[in-house]
């Protein structure tokens, strides 16, 4: 089995929605979360916070460099899979991506052995 990253970007700022969209949100989380965790799909993630540093070469910004507030990083999924298509499969059934946002599948390179 390998791992991929899910990082989770874009979609309705909180402060933006309603309370009953938060709840139905967070329901659907609770759905999509628990079964990753049964089906041994899960193996770790959070949501980030807003405020970051970007740091390269030319210096530290405050705010992390995005083109587009569709490209800010709202958290992170770390998903066992046989494979990228069963990956993707599996962040397809995201609720991220019904509240505007979307889902960038990365593999997890393993690390050599030191």
């Amino acid at each position: 089995m390998k791992q991929y990253l899910f990082l989770l970007r874009g979609g309705k700022p909180a402060a933006s929605k309603i309370e009953e969209e938060s709840k139905a949100e967070n329901a659907a989380w609770g759905v999509y979360m628990g079964g990753l965790a049964q089906n041994g799909n899960m193996a770790g993630g959070s949501p980030v916070v807003g405020g970051g540093r970007s740091v390269s070469a030319s210096g530290i910004t405050n705010e992390p460099v995005t083109s587009s507030p569709e490209g800010i990083v709202g958290g992170y999924l770390i998903i066992n899979a046989e494979s990228l298509d069963a990956a993707a499969a599996i962040a397809d059934a995201c609720p991220h991506k019904n509240y505007g946002g979307h889902i960038e599948v990365r593999e997890i390179a393993p690390m050599p052995a030191m």
